[in-house]
């Protein structure tokens, strides 16, 4: 006969909520050791329920789940009102995840040197080195790395990118970018943007002469997906970028690709953007451009500043583009540098300019004929079933293709005019219109592309005036003139080797010169200062003879020979004599200098004076 069944038991119900915890479901992430957990509770399980129904005693049940009475009647609590097993499933023995034993003192000491040293040196090996000098200065124990590791693996992810990484790149990463722009027509939304390029080009002219990385210019139709326009030069993107690439998208290529060599038919899709959005870089936001971009009805709109994932599209194409076309190419940079310190980029290089533009635009064909994933077709597909319905409203009269070439070109708003005409680009440019403006100051633009003439506004209207001097036969192509003026070249002045041995002679004939010059004046002083030192001599030994004398005659004699002497004197007195010295004479008369005006017996006792009687 079986047991009775608790009290409890017996008067619940398996509808009712049940109190234990009901764990999760498996999964195909789950462990062995969740698998083994879940397997031992449905054994659990169905013990009990034939326990609940009576088919077995409760001795019966604890012999065989092998448990006490007191962990036997636990489950039973926690399978009351139970309808699964997994209320019955163990949690993972061990330590919770996020405890810990260590000392308090040791877990700050570890807080402050990850917040003080991780932003630096991003790793777990530096905080640790720090923790150790640190405790060893406090005078405790030393964290193990395991501590410290376990310490830093426990923070929260985003907070330790964001500590190793700027805010830009952590909004990027983690920050969320909600909607997406609508567009119902080609040509309504266009997004432009410039990207150093991951090549290194090669002088055309001389290819062992690396040039160095390129700059690209890209605008790509939103609707579409089609790349209206591009433009490559080895100039930082700046006014004159701006004006190519607008030129690309608005006119017809036909032209650019037959310089290159190239089939007009590998880029046929052109037009008047209605809106173009760039990010805020000073030839975007210009008053000149956005204010000629209005006159062709054209919108400048900016990025919002911290927003860059505004021009996503335009940056995922210049990136792909670098991917798959320029990462192939020998000299390429790769994405980063350290991919570029094994790639040997400049003895690799072998592109010229030319060729990558001609690379580019076979490129850019096989991109417009590749099934895009948002389109669900190819981007020219998308543009031809456009228009193949409607005409493009947003093209140009080829009369006005000049007008809107020169509008956009870069400009120099007052250049003056001189009597040779408009000096620029190290050329000279005249025409008659200018014979009466010397000295005025005029507006003038300029083809980047030809500088072998300038547009000058006179009034409302630009004329071109052409260059009637090159003096230093530099290129016409604006970029490549660029290129040849930064080049490290002999600077004005610098001398060929004879010119600068002769130069070098000049000195050392100047040098010589100048000690000859100096060995003289100083023999001279030498044998001037021989003269009066024999002259102060001679004069010494006369009036030290004149003084031995004295002191050997007796007293009324000397006084009657010094009258004699004095009376001789003033008859034939010299300007010696007399102690005047002639301009000429030099010799300072130490005798007299030394001459005591009355005579001391030093053998006499001293005097001592009260100073309190005065």
């Amino acid at each position: 006969m079986s047991d009775p069944m608790p009290e409890d038991f017996q008067v619940s119900n398996k509808s009712e909520e049940h109190t234990g915890e009901l764990k999760p479901n498996l999964d195909t992430t789950s462990t062995v050791n969740e698998v083994r957990r879940h397997d031992k509770a449905v054994g659990r399980y169905d013990i009990l329920k034939d326990y609940i129904a009576g088919a077995i005693s409760a001795r019966v049940a604890m012999e065989t789940l092998c448990v006490k009475k007191s962990r036997f009647y636990k489950l039973l609590k926690a399978m009351q009102g139970a309808t699964t097993y997994r209320v019955l499933v163990s949690s993972v023995t061990g330590r919770r995840p996020g405890l810990t034993v260590t000392d308090p003192e040791t877990l700050k000491l570890i807080e402050e040197m990850f917040e003080e040293h991780y932003p630096a040196h991003k790793t777990t090996a530096a905080v640790w080195r720090h923790c150790q000098a640190q405790a060893d200065n406090r005078r405790m124990l030393r964290p193990s790395y395991h501590t410290v590791a376990t310490w830093i693996k426990a923070r929260n992810e985003r907070l330790l990118y964001q500590m190793t990484h700027s805010g830009d790149q952590t909004k990027q990463l983690y920050g969320a970018k909600p909607g997406y722009k609508v567009t119902r027509r080609p040509l309504e939304w266009v997004q432009i943007d410039h990207t150093v390029m991951d090549l290194m080009v090669v002088d055309e002219d001389d290819r062992t002469v690396v040039l160095g990385r390129p700059y690209i210019s890209v605008a790509i139709d939103l609707h579409t997906r089609v790349i209206l326009g591009f433009y490559v030069s080895l100039l930082p993107p700046s006014a004159v970028s701006v004006a190519m690439l607008m030129e690309s998208c608005a006119l017809p290529k036909a032209a650019f690709l037959q310089s290159l060599g190239l089939p007009e038919h590998l880029h046929p899709y052109y037009g008047v953007p209605e809106v173009i959005h760039t990010d805020n870089a000073k030839e975007f936001i210009s008053d000149v451009f956005v204010l000629n971009a209005k006159d062709f009805d054209i919108v400048v709109e900016h990025r919002d500043i911290p927003e860059k994932h505004q021009g996503g599209h335009v940056e995922s194409l210049i990136g792909k583009l670098m991917i798959n076309t320029m990462h192939p190419l020998p000299g390429t940079t790769g994405s980063n540098a350290q991919q570029g310190k094994h790639l040997k980029s400049h003895q690799r290089a072998a592109i010229g300019l030319t060729g990558l533009r001609r690379i580019l635009a076979y490129s850019l064909h096989s991109y417009h004929q590749t099934k895009h994933s948002e389109l669900g077709k190819t981007p020219a597909e998308a543009w031809e079933g456009h228009f193949s319905k409607k005409q493009n409203s947003r093209v140009l009269d080829v009369s006005g293709y000049e007008d809107f070439k020169y509008r956009f070109y870069p400009e120099i708003p007052r250049k003056q005019v001189v009597p040779g005409g408009i000096e620029l680009f190290r050329r000279f440019y005249y025409g008659q219109s200018l014979k009466d403006k010397v000295r005025d100051k005029v507006k003038v633009k300029y083809d980047p592309y030809d500088l072998s003439y300038i547009y000058v506004k006179f009034g409302e209207v630009f004329e071109r005036i052409r260059c009637v001097r090159n003096s230093f036969n530099r290129s016409s192509d604006y970029e490549m003139y660029r290129w040849q003026r930064q080049q490290k070249g002999d600077r004005d002045g610098t001398m060929s080797q004879e010119g600068a041995r002769s130069y070098s002679e000049l000195t050392k004939e100047k040098n010589k010169e100048v000690k000859l010059t100096t060995q003289q004046k100083r023999k001279r002083k030498a044998e001037k200062g021989k003269a009066d030192q024999r002259k102060q001599a001679a004069l010494h030994a006369s009036k030290s003879a004149a003084a031995s004398y004295n002191d050997a005659m007796p007293n009324g004699n000397i006084s009657n020979h010094n009258n004699a002497s004095d009376k001789g004197s003033t008859k034939s007195k010299s300007p010696k004599a007399s102690g005047k010295t002639t301009k000429n004479n030099n010799v300072f008369d130490i005798g007299g200098f030394f001459k005591k005006s009355e005579d001391i017996d030093y053998n006499q006792p001293p005097t001592f004076y009260d100073s309190n009687k005065f």
